[in-house]
């Protein structure tokens, strides 16, 4: 899934229902005046419309491991191991 390229960016208060709510920028960097992404939202089957498109919705569910793609690291952390001791 590719990033929004910023063609539909709207300002928050021209936001419509149905528009991707994740804020891409500032208008003149004043954070009164937030760009919003403007794709269309995201849309599961049997479930209410969610608030973002759908790569911003793949960001926000996706764990840490898969944003930064550090999986073969983790596979190399040792697990810990619990001690059981006799008092």
């Amino acid at each position: 899934m590719k990033e929004p390229d910023g063609a539909k960016q709207v300002l928050l208060v021209d936001h419509i229902e149905g528009q991707c709510r994740a804020i891409v920028g500032f208008k003149d960097d004043d954070p009164r005046s937030a760009y919003m992404c403007g794709e269309p939202v995201y849309q599961r089957p049997g479930k209410k419309q969610s608030s973002w498109c759908a790569y911003h919705y793949g960001q926000m569910h996706a764990t840490a491991v898969d944003r930064h793609g550090v999986t073969d690291q983790v596979r190399d952390i040792p697990k810990p191991v619990s001690i059981a001791r006799n008092p």
